[in-house]
């Protein structure tokens, strides 16, 4: 394959972009984006070739997300994990089913709240036994950037907890 000078070509099974600089017999000399040359044998290196992409479609696009009101007035996002708000029929669906129902759930909104870049949201996970509230925690706990504190207390009960993201730490589920 004959390359041209000043080209630009990338290494197999290496991410970047290299200039020719000039060949010798089989090796080129290249040189990388930060002006480092190296040497390197012809049957590694590709051209380059650019792709033209008019329109990307968006697969799964969410709804944005409609923000409630605290009693002070400030706007945070909130989501209920009650079965019935998430339409989890406990009639035909087991304890455990509906727990991960309602888990999968606030990934899901975690993520969406990652990728709007909200530092803080509410989830209402009810003052019951307490077990999904101790799920949430230890998933939150288990993830950089999250932080999980109690929120609303009701008759000396806590029913919902604000979570917290360092936004340029967290990363999705």
């Amino acid at each position: 394959m004959l390359f041209h000078q000043f080209e630009e070509v990338s290494i197999l099974n290496e991410v970047g972009v290299y200039r020719v600089l000039r060949a010798e017999d089989t090796f080129l000399w290249l040189e990388d984006e930060h002006g480092f040359e190296r040497k390197v044998s012809v049957q590694f290196v590709v051209r380059r070739k650019q792709i033209k992409v008019e329109k990307v479609p968006q697969k799964d696009l969410q709804k944005p997300v409609k923000p409630s009101l605290t009693a002070i007035g400030e706007s945070i996002p909130s989501i209920d994990l009650h079965h019935h708000e998430l339409q989890l029929d406990e009639r035909f669906l087991s304890k455990h089913d509906i727990l991960t129902g309602q888990i999968d759930a606030f990934k899901r909104y975690c993520n969406q709240m990652i990728q709007l870049k909200i530092k803080r949201f509410r989830v209402v996970h009810g003052i019951g036994e307490g077990r999904l509230k101790s799920e949430l925690r230890i998933i939150v706990q288990g993830k950089d950037g999250l932080s999980m504190h109690d929120d609303q207390v009701t008759r000396g009960k806590v029913g919902a907890s604000l979570i917290e993201i360092q936004t340029s730490v967290a990363q999705k589920f």
